[in-house]
């Protein structure tokens, strides 16, 4: 048995690893699961294109302003004392979608979970960055992330079926109280972080005001906008707007979008995983670098949302699941910031770059929904056209993220 594989059995992976990957798997299904109950909840509430865009949204741009006090927190007190509190909001806000009656009530009820949520990716990460060998960070983050391509894939047809059987409102019951007893783990399993560094005590305004400043470095400014574009195109459709692709453009039945909806989910989970894997196999095989697999990614993922866009009919439904694919793999950009920062800096950091993701995904999100309504719906089906023109516009945003990288990278010399 190698070091690689003393680590992975050893106690303190596994009392970090569990806890925070169920947090991440939890965060994923309750995010996304919009995306398959879309049609229910546009039934139940009646809403437009518009509506249903804006509420999902909610949960991204409140999971990305929470990213502000986060970082701070992060670097301040560590990941258990900030984490473990935070999902006691998420299961408020289960509860309270659970409950909702007006469009109100959903709005509240997601931003809750926004909020709630927002640590669980980032909290593991600063874990791991703290307790475990940096050179293995890259597996452990991809390990990380493939809990939460777990948790988006049981949010499709898995979660469609619990509706089926028991009522959308008793699952997301059940749901709050998953997300208690994750909280519990992470607080009474996961090792204390104060035993593993001593924390920055400056005041929190202080710290607070670092955090902006990393916007002017050139080194976030390099790496910061690929991630962005792309994550924001996964998560705006994949957490919403890939469910209503499935039926408006490829005419599917709700059993058919949600088998093409776990593809999706699947591409992104393959995407997760193995963006650190074939980073560690790229860096110790010497074949490209880590920015240039970062660039290659971005461009895969360009040339695939454009394919969608021109064919724009049912046989390009599976190619999802490679959009989804390309879109994490640009994942990789958070151990190469990680790599680029002090480590009482990176909660900040991350959280920062996390904060743009979803600020753009919000953006995103809510953008195709406005798109979709200038077009005419009919018989709950919005328009064709208005979806291939969302599109066009996602892959021209990704295509000059790109762009951006590849002038970077060739400044620097890499």
């Amino acid at each position: 048995m190698d070091k690689t594989d003393r680590l992975f059995f050893s106690p303190l992976f596994i009392r970090l690893f569990v806890p925070y990957a169920a947090g991440y798997f939890i965060s994923v299904l309750l995010g996304s699961a919009n995306a398959i109950m879309s049609s229910i909840l546009v039934e139940t509430f009646s809403l437009s294109a518009s509506d249903l865009g804006f509420m999902t949204s909610v949960y991204l741009i409140s999971f990305g302003l929470a990213q502000f006090p986060l970082g701070v927190l992060l670097d301040r007190y560590g990941a258990r004392k900030t984490v473990a509190p935070f999902l006691l909001l998420a299961a408020g806000g289960a509860v309270i979608f659970a409950e909702s009656r007006t469009m109100g009530h959903l709005v509240v009820a997601r931003a809750l979970l926004g909020i709630g949520l927002s640590g669980c990716l980032m909290s593991a990460f600063k874990a791991y960055s703290e307790w475990l060998p940096a050179k293995r960070l890259p597996l452990i983050y991809s390990m990380q992330c493939l809990a939460g391509g777990l948790g988006g894939m049981a949010a499709t047809r898995p979660l469609l079926s619990a509706f089926e059987a028991f009522g959308w409102r008793s699952c997301f019951i059940l749901l709050a109280i998953a997300t208690l007893l994750v909280s519990a783990a992470v607080w009474f399993i996961t090792p204390r972080d104060e035993q593993c560094v001593i924390r920055d005590k400056s005041p929190f305004s202080k710290q607070f005001f670092k955090m902006l400043l990393y916007l002017k470095d050139p080194r976030f400014y390099m790496i910061a906008p690929a991630v962005t574009v792309a994550q924001g195109v996964m998560f705006a459709y994949l957490y919403l707007w890939v469910g209503p692709w499935m039926r408006d453009v490829a005419s599917m039945s709700e059993d058919a979008a949600g088998f093409y909806m776990m593809l999706a989910f699947a591409g992104a989970a393959a995407g997760y995983f193995l963006n650190g894997l074939l980073a560690d196999l790229c860096i110790r095989r010497g074949w490209i670098s880590c920015e240039r697999l970062y660039l290659y990614s971005s461009l895969l993922l360009a040339a695939t949302l454009c394919f969608i866009t021109f064919d724009n009919s049912g046989s390009s439904a599976p190619l999802w699941a490679a959009v989804m694919f390309f879109a994490n793999m640009t994942m990789i950009a958070y151990p190469m910031m990680r790599g680029l920062y002090e480590n009482d800096e990176v909660g900040r950091v991350l959280s920062l770059l996390n904060f743009m993701v979803f600020l753009m995904s919000f953006v995103m999100q809510w953008f195709v929904g406005e798109v979709l309504n200038r077009y005419p719906a009919a018989d709950g089906h919005f328009s064709a056209e208005g979806h291939r023109l969302s599109l066009l516009i996602m892959a021209a945003a990704v295509f000059a993220a790109a762009t951006h990288l590849c002038i970077c990278l060739r400044k620097n010399g890499r």
